[in-house]
């Protein structure tokens, strides 16, 4: 069976080039610098491992989830006997091959993603977090064509840049432009993007809170978000939706910053003085959590605060404490919720997954968890390991929906120019509430109320915060 290892330090790699555990038969090798490795059994009968590249950012909170939850996958996958390869005619185990990115930045990314390519000779990448990160990083597995599952990055451009997508709205001349047709066609995009949860957020904010806390007027939002991809897309996004659906929404303030910003007190001061009815926040699990505790504790910041879905994490939980108290968080993945609609997968896949790390999966792991299995059934139906032709697979991928539920019940990658390789994903409205037994705030799901082919899903309704101040 192969067994993933715990990840090696930067000393242990430039230390220890080889290592066997001859009792578990295990063996690690550490390859290319610092943060690369992989962990197999020593295959029998087959013609190699088949290895599977993970980027993911080990310097912040999203990215050891992602690990955690690829781990299991792999694990399950080879003690099953590993992914069936028709031209080798045997099974063969997965490998896996980190590319650590560590803060997600472009230039961290593109590093991992190379060295993965051209040292390790992945066969297939998954992963990726950051928007900027991913847009810098899926570059060389372009032109390498090396098909890659990208279970994060939540602008539209990893897989619409190209011609398919008409380069994603990027007007001619743009660096962010990719002509290359058929490397895009390598693209594979996993994961919300900045339209899902952007539309679903103004119309939360636009059809139900407004009529709560705004009843005569629109309702005035502030939007705080990190100036890179990422926060930029969903700026933009929300206007789009907040004019095309004519949404009774006035934007009062747009204030960004910096990605790893950690002091947040003269944006939300200056949000204050707008006096705003809700605050959208856009940023990862750390600087979320601050912006929600500075706001309040610091500035007197007493409004409504939304986050994205990317916070869905256990840390996200324990750094807020109190001061999530009856907040919100976007999600698709509620492994703190327990949703009604929760799928048969999520009742092993949680319990599996604390059990086997003795914390809560988060939603960063969940997306790249599934990827691994989409993998898995793409070379299976590929039969072979020819990157193009596991491509071609991945494009027809039609499979039962396992942690991440979409539109349609099965996971399968959009062909029109506006869902060009992208999912279609559920999210819903979670609100925070405190419990005096964990110490901490536990999410339920408030809006909708139901979605079409899976029912009901709302488990409590939407109270304001006690402190609430409106516009």
């Amino acid at each position: 069976m192969r067994i993933l290892g715990e990840r090696m330090s930067e000393k242990q790699i430039s230390r220890r080039k080889y290592l066997k555990y001859a009792a578990a038969g295990v063996v690690a090798i550490a390859v290319g610098g610092a943060g690369y490795y992989y962990y197999y059994s020593k295959p029998t009968g087959t013609t190699r491992p088949i290895r599977i590249g993970l980027l993911a950012p080990f310097s912040q909170a999203e990215g050891p989830d992602m690990e955690k939850a690829s781990k299991l996958a792999i694990e399950e996958i080879n003690s099953a006997g590993g992914v069936y390869v028709k031209e080798w005619g045997v099974k063969a185990p997965l490998e896996l091959v980190i590319a650590d990115s560590e803060n997600a930045s472009p230039e961290k990314g593109v590093t991992a993603v190379t060295r993965a390519i051209i040292e390790n000779k992945v066969d297939l990448l998954i992963g990726g977090m950051s928007s900027a990160e991913v847009v810098a990083s899926q570059v060389p597995a372009i032109e390498n064509r090396v098909p890659f599952i990208i279970t994060g990055a939540s602008t539209h451009l990893v897989t619409r840049r190209g011609p398919q997508g008409n380069y994603g709205g990027l007007p001619q001349g743009s660096p962010q432009r990719i002509e290359d047709a058929e490397g895009m066609s390598y693209m594979f995009h996993y994961c919300t993007t900045t339209f899902h949860y952007s539309k679903s957020i103004v119309h939360f904010f636009g059809e139900y809170l407004k009529p709560i806390v705004a009843k005569d007027r629109n309702f005035k939002l502030a939007i705080i978000y990190r100036d890179d991809p990422y926060g930029v897309g969903v700026l933009n996004a929300s206007k789009s939706y907040i004019k095309q659906d004519n949404l009774p929404i006035d934007i009062v303030a747009e204030k960004k910053y910096p990605p790893n910003t950690t002091d947040f007190h003269a944006e939300l001061t200056a949000i204050k003085a707008v006096k705003p009815d809700g605050v959208f926040v856009v940023d990862f699990t750390v600087g979320t959590a601050q912006v929600y505790i500075q706001g309040q504790r610091d500035v007197g910041l007493n409004s409504m605060y939304m986050a994205v879905e990317v916070c869905e994490q256990p840390e996200f939980y324990s750094l807020l404490g109190k001061w999530g108290d009856h907040q919100l968080l976007e999600s698709k993945f509620g492994p703190y919720a327990g949703p009604p609609f929760y799928l048969t997968l999520m009742n092993t896949y949680i319990p599996k997954f604390k059990q086997k790390y003795g914390v809560a999966p988060g939603m960063m792991g969940a997306d790249t968890y599934d990827a691994f299995y989409v993998a898995k059934d793409a070379i299976e139906r590929a039969g072979t390991l020819d990157k193009a032709k596991v491509r071609d697979a991945l494009e027809s991928t039609k499979m039962k929906n396992m942690l991440i539920v979409t539109q349609t019940g099965y996971i399968e990658f959009g062909k029109t120019p506006d869902t060009y390789h992208e999912i279609a994903p559920i999210t819903f409205m979670e609100q925070l509430i405190w419990r005096d037994e964990l110490s901490e705030t536990r999410p339920l799901i408030v809006w909708p109320e139901q979605v079409p082919g899976i029912g009901v899903i709302k488990q409590k309704d939407f109270e304001l915060p006690p402190n609430y101040v409106s516009g």
